[in-house]
C-alpha cells in the first residue's frame, strides 16, 4: 500500500506539468532563435491542453518570432486573431522591440474599428426593423380609423351614397297652412337636386290651384340641412302672381326619406283683392322620396 502512495506522488510531482509551466517556444524567442521558436508555438497553440492565458501568451510571442523573422504580414494576422480573443491585451513595451509593439497597436485598433463598424450596421439594422414596424403599425392604425371613420361617418359629413349621386329627383306631399288667412291645403311638388342647389315645381290643392316654382340652396351636409330658396307662385283662378322668399330645413332620418319643413312669406300681384291677399305667410311641412 506504501509502494502505491508513493508512486502516485511521483508521478503528479514528475509526470504532470505544473499549470503555467513556461512555454518551449517563449524560451526559444527569447535566446532569439526565431525560427525554432516559430515551429515550438505552433506546435503548443495546437494543443488542447495549453490554458487560456498560455495560449494568449503563445500567439503573442509566435507574432513577435514572425516579424523578427521579417513576415510581417503573418504576424499581423496574429496580432489581429489576439486583439479578437484578449481584447484588453497591451504589448510590454519593454519585453518587445517598438516597431513591433506599434505593429500590435495598429492590429488592435484595425479589429476595434472592425468591431465597432460590425456593431453599427447591427445597430443600424434594428433602427431599420424598428423603423419599418413603427411604419407598418400607423399603416396599420390609419386603415383601421378609416374603416371605422367610413362605418361610422359624423353627422355632418355625406356617406359615399350621398356623394356619388350628381343629381336627385325627389316627388314630395306637404301640407300648408296660411296663418294670416286662417286657411290651410296640401300640396306636391317635383325636386330636382344638383348637389347644393335644388329645384322644384309645386302645385297647391283648394278651391283655387297654385302653382309655382322654387330655386333653393342647400347650406351644410348631412342628415341636416337648412334650406334658402326664392319661390315664385301663380294662382290664375284668382289672377294672383307673384314670388317671394322661403326658408327651411331637410332631413334625412333613412335612407332615401326626406323630410321638408319651411316658412315663406310672399307678395302676390292681385287683380281683386275680395278673392286673395297680396302678401301672404305660410309655413308648410312635408315628405319626399328620393327616386334616384
Amino acid at each position: 500500500m506504501r509502494v502505491i502512495v508513493l508512486l502516485s506522488v511521483g508521478w503528479v510531482l514528475f509526470a504532470a506539468p505544473p499549470a503555467h509551466a513556461e512555454l518551449r517556444g517563449v524560451a526559444l524567442y527569447e535566446r532569439g532563435d526565431y525560427a525554432r521558436a516559430r515551429k515550438a508555438l505552433e506546435e503548443e497553440l495546437r494543443s488542447s491542453r495549453l490554458s487560456k492565458e498560455d495560449r494568449v501568451k503563445a500567439r503573442l510571442y509566435l507574432a513577435a518570432a514572425l516579424h523578427a523573422s521579417g513576415a510581417e504580414e503573418a504576424a499581423r494576422i496574429q496580432l489581429e486573431e489576439l486583439a479578437l480573443t484578449a481584447p484588453a491585451l497591451q504589448v510590454d513595451p519593454i519585453l518587445f522591440p517598438p516597431d513591433f509593439v506599434a505593429l500590435a497597436e495598429k492590429a488592435r485598433k484595425g479589429v476595434e474599428e472592425q468591431r465597432q463598424a460590425v456593431e453599427n450596421k447591427r445597430l443600424e439594422e434594428e433602427r431599420q426593423r424598428q423603423e419599418a414596424e413603427r411604419q407598418r403599425l400607423e399603416a396599420e392604425r390609419l386603415a383601421r380609423e378609416q374603416e371605422e371613420a367610413r362605418k361610422n361617418p359624423p353627422e355632418d359629413t355625406p356617406t359615399e351614397d350621398e356623394e356619388a349621386k350628381p343629381v336627385q329627383l325627389r316627388p314630395e306631399l306637404f301640407g300648408f297652412v296660411d296663418p294670416l288667412g286662417k286657411g290651410a291645403g296640401v300640396g306636391g311638388a317635383l325636386t330636382v337636386g344638383l348637389g347644393a342647389m335644388d329645384l322644384n315645381a309645386r302645385v297647391l290643392m283648394g278651391d283655387n290651384p297654385g302653382f309655382g316654382a322654387e330655386v333653393g340652396l342647400l347650406l351644410g351636409a348631412g342628415t341636416v340641412q337648412p334650406r334658402l330658396a326664392l319661390r315664385g307662385t301663380a294662382v290664375p283662378g284668382a289672377s294672383a302672381y307673384g314670388g317671394g322668399a322661403v326658408a327651411g330645413l331637410r332631413l334625412a332620418p333613412a335612407s332615401r326619406i326626406t323630410l321638408l319643413l319651411d316658412v315663406g312669406a310672399e307678395y302676390l300681384k292681385v287683380e281683386d283683392s275680395n278673392q286673395y291677399r297680396s302678401f301672404v305667410l305660410t309655413s308648410s311641412a312635408g315628405v319626399g322620396f328620393d327616386l334616384l
